[in-house]
C-alpha cells in the first residue's frame, strides 16, 4: 500500500506540474502519456532486464534458495542505518540473489516441487524492500545521493544490437550541438517554431529521415524558445502544445504500420534521448536564469522550482541508460546546484517539503526494480 501511494503521489505531482499555468515547458517535454509508447517501453524494459539476469549462485533445491534469500533480509536487519554506497551494495546483492533463487525455484516448479517457496519468496522479497526503505529515512537524502543511485544501478548489460542503436542515436544528437541558434526576438521565434511545426505535420511522416528532419528542425526551435525562458509566463502556447502532441502522436503511430519505416525499438530510443535533451536543456537553462533574476513573483518562482525538478521525476532507470556521458555530467552537476537553486526559488510552492524529495524519489526507483523483476519472472 505504501509503494502504491508512493508511485500514485510522484504521479499527481507531475500532472499537476503540466497543468501549472505558469508553466509554460512542460508540453514540449512531457509526451509519455501515448498509450503505444508505454506498451512498447513495458517490452523494450523486459526485454533488456531479461538479457541481464544471471543465476550468480548455486543452489541444491528451492528451500536451500529461500534460505539465503532470507539470511540476506536477516543481514539488513542488522543495519541500524546505512550510506547511499552501502544502500547501492544491498540492492545489488538482493537483485542478483533474487534472480539466482527466481531461477531454483522455477526449476523446482516444473517437477511440482516445494511449490510453497514461491510464496515464501515473495514475501521475504517485500521485506526487503521494507527493510532497505527503512535504510533510506536512516539519513538525510540529497540528489546527488539520488543520482548516485541512478548512476550505479542502472547498467543493464545490453544487447549488441541495443548497443549499437544507442551509439548511433548518440552520434545524431550530438551532432545537434554544432549547429548555431542565431539570436532572435520572441515574435521570430514563436513563429520559427511554428513554421516547424506546420511544415512537419504538413510533410508527415513517410520515412526514417521524415522523423530524423523533424528532430533536427524542433531542436532549433526548442533551444531559441529556451533563449526566452523567462518571459513566456504571460504568453499563450497552446497552439504550439497541440501541434507539438499532434506531430509526436503521429511518429509513435507510424511503429503501427504494415510497412515499417524505423525500427520500433529505434523509435523508442530516438524519443527517449529527445525526451531527456529536452529536460536537461531546460533545467539548465534555469539554473542559468536562477543566478541572474530575481525572484519575488511566486508564480514564476514555483514554474521555475518544478521545471527543475522535472528531471529528477521523469528520468528514471531506463531513461539514466540512454542518457550520453556529457549528459550524465550535466545532470551530477544539476544536483549539485538543487540546494542553491532552491534557496533562490524559496517564493517558489511544492506539495511537500523539497527535502523529502530525494528520499521518496530512491524508494520508488528501488521499488520500481523489485516491480519490474516481478513482472519480468512473471512471464
Amino acid at each position: 500500500m505504501e509503494r502504491f501511494l508512493l508511485k500514485r503521489s510522484l504521479h499527481k505531482w507531475q500532472i499537476k506540474y503540466a497543468q501549472h499555468k505558469e508553466c509554460t515547458v512542460p508540453f514540449f517535454i512531457k509526451w509519455r502519456n501515448n498509450h503505444t509508447y508505454f506498451l512498447f517501453i513495458l517490452i523494450f524494459i523486459l526485454y533488456l532486464s531479461g538479457c541481464s539476469s544471471k543465476e550468480n549462485y548455486l543452489f541444491q533445491d528451492s528451500n536451500e534458495a529461500v534460505h539465503a534469500y532470507n539470511d540476506l533480509l536477516q543481514q539488513i536487519r542488522l543495519h541500524d542505518g546505512a550510506s547511499i554506497d552501502l544502500i547501492i551494495d544491498l540492492v545489488y546483492e538482493w537483485r542478483t540473489l533474487s534472480d539466482s533463487v527466481s531461477a531454483c525455484i522455477n526449476r523446482d516448479s516444473i517437477d511440482n516441487k516445494n511449490y510453497h517457496t514461491k510464496s515464501a519468496y515473495s514475501i521475504i522479497g517485500d521485506s526487503i524492500i521494507l527493510e532497505l526503505e527503512r535504510l533510506i529515512d536512516s539519513s538525510p537524502r540529497n540528489f546527488k545521493d539520488y543520482y548516485h543511485i541512478l548512476n550505479k544501478l542502472s547498467s543493464p548489460e545490453l544487447p549488441k544490437e541495443v548497443r549499437n542503436l544507442i551509439a548511433s542515436a548518440h552520434q545524431f544528437f550530438h551532432s545537434m550541438d554544432s549547429v548555431t541558434i542565431p539570436q532572435i526576438d520572441k515574435r521570430h521565434t514563436i513563429l520559427f517554431y511554428e513554421n516547424t511545426l506546420d511544415s512537419a505535420l504538413s510533410r508527415n511522416i513517410h520515412s526514417k529521415q521524415d522523423i530524423l528532419h523533424f528532430l533536427k528542425s524542433e531542436d532549433i526551435a526548442f533551444r531559441l524558445f529556451l533563449g526566452h525562458l523567462s518571459s513566456w509566463g504571460d504568453i499563450s502556447l497552446d497552439h504550439i502544445k497541440v501541434k507539438t502532441q499532434a506531430q509526436i502522436k503521429s511518429i509513435f503511430e507510424s511503429m503501427t504500420r504494415s510497412q515499417e519505416i524505423m525500427s520500433k525499438s529505434e523509435i523508442v530510443i530516438l524519443m527517449t534521448m529527445r525526451n531527456n535533451r529536452r529536460l536537461l536543456q531546460n533545467a539548465t537553462t534555469c539554473v542559468t536564469d536562477v543566478h541572474k533574476l530575481d525572484f519575488k513573483d511566486s508564480n514564476q518562482a514555483t514554474a521555475y522550482l518544478w521545471m527543475l525538478l522535472q528531471p529528477w521525476l521523469s528520468i528514471d532507470g531506463f531513461c539514466y541508460t540512454l542518457l550520453s556521458q556529457e549528459e550524465k555530467i550535466s545532470l551530477e552537476k544539476l544536483a549539485a546546484e538543487m540546494p542553491q537553486a532552491f534557496r533562490q526559488l524559496e517564493s517558489g510552492h511544492f506539495p511537500i517539503g523539497l527535502n523529502e524529495l530525494p528520499p521518496l524519489l530512491i524508494k520508488a526507483y528501488i521499488d520500481n526494480l523489485y516491480t519490474t523483476s516481478i513482472c519480468n519472472k512473471n512471464l
